[in-house]
Parts: structure tokens; C-alpha cells; sequence
């Protein structure tokens, strides 16, 4: 006897399914791959960054100049072989001149900046160059000024002695047979005035060197030249100069 049919839709598709060989319960009519039954697909490994070749340095490392021919370089004079080689230029100058100064101005030069020039030839980098000119600045707060009586009092009122330089000592190897020599060693004069600033710039240039200083804007105090008290033989101008005064035509 056939058996009678239900009325309630959930048994009647739950009958269906049952007798469907094809999808038996439980199991969705269309069915999904499930992630684990997919494929494996194949990796690729992470690139690897490629290793950074090492680089050259963009400039080579720095190296002394060299140059093509002797040329003329300021540098300081501070060590006892430089004084000695500024007392040999001091010495062997002066005798051409008839010139011999006194003990109590070369105690003075420790207690200044000296300034060298110096020949410095192709290929002796390495070697010492010879010293063929010179000069030294003071400041009147480390030594008493070389001819600084013969001044004007009036000339240093409402200074102070650390406002107050001298310049002195300028000596050139007259068998020096270059050029540019004087040129440099007033250049060099200028910026060290220029750097420090003095108030009062006082100097005494023997007659050959007059007009170099001249050139750098200093005056005279009267006429003609006196008597060196420190150096027999030998005059020398009194000059002085104002830094206001002598920096005004190379301001920019």
C-alpha cells in the first residue's frame, strides 16, 4: 500500500533529498571547493634584494697641491729651527746694508706673530723651503712698542693696549730673483689687519720699504726718517694708521 503523502514542505524536501543518490543528505546541492581542497598553488620564493656593489669614492682623497713651478706661501714662523732660519735672513739682509741691531729687539720676538714667506719650488713639497721674507705683528698688551715714545701722546688717547698693534721686521732676501714678493707680503700685511681690526696700527720701515707701506694707507708723523735707538746704521719712518680710516676704499 503506497504510502500517503505529506503535507509539510520540510519532510517532503528532506524526503527528496534522501532519495537522491547523487546528493545524499547533508551535503549541498552545489557543492564549494573548500580552501584545503583547492590546489596548492605554487609559491615563488621572495625575491632576494641584489648585494650593493662597493662604490668608489666620488673624489679622490686630498693630497698636498702640487704646482708646475716655485711659487711664493705665507706660513707662520713659531718653531726654534724657523727663528733660527729668520735670524740667518735677519743677519745675512742687514750686512748687505750695513745694518747691526741690538740684543734687546730680538729678545723681542717671541712675544709676536711672525709671518714666512716662503720659495716653495716644483717636487720639494717635502722638502724645506727656503725662507726669503718676513715680517712680525705685536700687540702693545704682550710687548712694549719698539719706538712707541717717539709718538704723539696724543695719538694713542682713549686707547687700550689691546687696541693698539705694531708691525715690524719686514725683511727680503735680496738674492730673491722672483716675482711678487712685495706684493704678497703687503696682501699678507693687509688681512691680518683686516682680521684683527687695531684701532692703531704703528710701523717703522726702513727707507727702502717706505713706499710698500705708503701703499697700505698709513701716515707719517713729520718729515723725514730718525734714527733706529735698536739698530745701528739705519732710518726709519714713524708711521701709524687708523683701522677706520685705512679699511674704507676695500670695504665691499
Amino acid at each position: 500500500m503506497a504510502a500517503e503523502k505529506s503535507d509539510d514542505p520540510i519532510e517532503a524536501m528532506l524526503s527528496s533529498q534522501a532519495s537522491d543518490p547523487e546528493h545524499p543528505p547533508g551535503t549541498p546541492a552545489n557543492p564549494v571547493e573548500t580552501p584545503a581542497e583547492q590546489p596548492p598553488s605554487e609559491e615563488k620564493p621572495p625575491s632576494e634584494k641584489p648585494k650593493r656593489e662597493a662604490r668608489e669614492p666620488r673624489s679622490p682623497p686630498l693630497r698636498p697641491p702640487t704646482h708646475s713651478e716655485a711659487h711664493l706661501e705665507v706660513r707662520p714662523i713659531g718653531t726654534p729651527l724657523g727663528l733660527r732660519e729668520l735670524a740667518a735672513l735677519h743677519k745675512r739682509t742687514w750686512k748687505m746694508l750695513n745694518v747691526q741691531e741690538k740684543r734687546v729687539h730680538v729678545l723681542l720676538w717671541p712675544l709676536a706673530i711672525h709671518f714666512g714667506l716662503y720659495s716653495v719650488g716644483q717636487g720639494s713639497e717635502r722638502r724645506r723651503p727656503p725662507l726669503i721674507g718676513a715680517f712680525w705683528a705685536r700687540c702693545l698688551a704682550d710687548a712694549p712698542l719698539t719706538l712707541g715714545h717717539l709718538y704723539p701722546a696724543q695719538l694713542f688717547k682713549g686707547m687700550l693696549a689691546s687696541e693698539v698693534f705694531e708691525f715690524g721686521g719686514m725683511v727680503i732676501d735680496p738674492n730673491y730673483q722672483g716675482k711678487g714678493l712685495v706684493k704678497m707680503m703687503s696682501d699678507t700685511a693687509r688681512l691680518f689687519v683686516f682680521s684683527r681690526r687695531p684701532k692703531l696700527l704703528i710701523t717703522n720701515p726702513i727707507e727702502p720699504l717706505y713706499e710698500m707701506y705708503k701703499q697700505l694707507g698709513l701716515k707719517t708723523v713729520g718729515r723725514e726718517p730718525v734714527e733706529h735707538p735698536h739698530a745701528f746704521n739705519v732710518k726709519v719712518w714713524l708711521m701709524y694708521g687708523r683701522f677706520d680710516e685705512m679699511s674704507k676704499p676695500y670695504f665691499m
